[in-house]
């Protein structure tokens, strides 16, 4: 993971997701790249005729608040030992960071319980084929000492697991959890194969479904041992990028608590 994108914003959970790009470029000796929107609701105002009109003065207020938080941001990062750089993208939250991550290896985003953040991930995860690192607004520091694997032998979770690599190998534990019915294509042993092959041992773990759901037995395994972090796919139902979340990915976002590496 050498090109690391982390979504910037004046927004209270922003400080969690500068610790976990900072952590993340020290571990793999990266590059962090802070990805700072500017939506066009800043300077476009619309009328009851459905028409659009630029406003030079808001667009002028929202740049020089941006440029205040790039410069006080710039002045703590001085003192770090990570290089950065900024990049700005016009357009939607999520349109700006769909384009920024392209190139990335990962982005972190933040997750926060009332919803708006859960778009965004859902929107860019699903629409870029960027690696999500979904990062709790009041999360501990990134860990890289025990990892679990929430496998299904789907696209999702194989992309996860390829996405996640250099994670898994900086993991002194690496647990891979399966639940419920073991697929006849690439069973979790095929996981754990490919994982040996570079250089991962990790242990499984296959626990029945019982009366729960999937997501409800897979939120007991990851309270039972306790992650730092979770690997999973992004899965999908619907036909439209806002309801691609399905009911998995949405659950365990909401309740785990811990940051969730995602790929769809």
């Amino acid at each position: 993971m050498k090109s690391i994108m982390v979504h910037a914003g004046g927004d209270t959970a922003f400080e969690s997701r500068l610790q976990a790009g900072l952590e993340l470029a020290r571990r793999f000796d990266g590059h962090m790249s802070l990805i700072l929107p500017r939506p066009t609701q800043d300077y476009v105002a619309f009328d009851m005729f459905g028409g659009a009109h630029f406003v030079a003065e808001a667009f002028e207020a929202a740049e020089k608040e941006r440029e205040k938080l790039c410069m006080r941001i710039d002045a703590r990062l001085k003192a770090e030992d990570v290089p950065w750089d900024w990049q700005m993208f016009d357009g939607t939250t999520s349109d700006a960071l769909i384009n920024a991550g392209r190139l990335a290896d990962v982005l972190v985003m933040s997750l926060d319980t009332a919803g708006t953040a859960r778009a965004w991930i859902s929107d860019v995860v699903t629409a870029s084929r960027t690696p999500v690192l979904a990062f709790p607004a009041k999360a501990a520091p990134l860990s890289f000492d025990r990892a679990m694997v929430a496998y299904d032998g789907g696209f999702e979770a194989a992309n996860a697991v390829r996405a996640a690599l250099p994670l898994l190998q900086a993991a002194s534990v690496v647990r891979i959890s399966e639940i419920g019915i073991v697929p006849e294509q690439f069973p979790v042993t095929d996981a754990a194969t490919y994982l040996s092959r570079h250089g991962i041992n990790a242990e499984i773990a296959v626990a029945a479904k019982g009366d729960q759901s999937v997501e409800e037995r897979l939120l007991a395994e990851a309270y039972a041992w306790a992650p730092h972090f979770l690997v999973m796919g992004a899965y999908g139902h619907g036909r439209w990028r806002e309801t691609l979340f399905g009911g998995v990915t949405r659950f365990m976002l909401g309740a785990l608590g811990i940051p969730v590496l995602l790929a769809h």
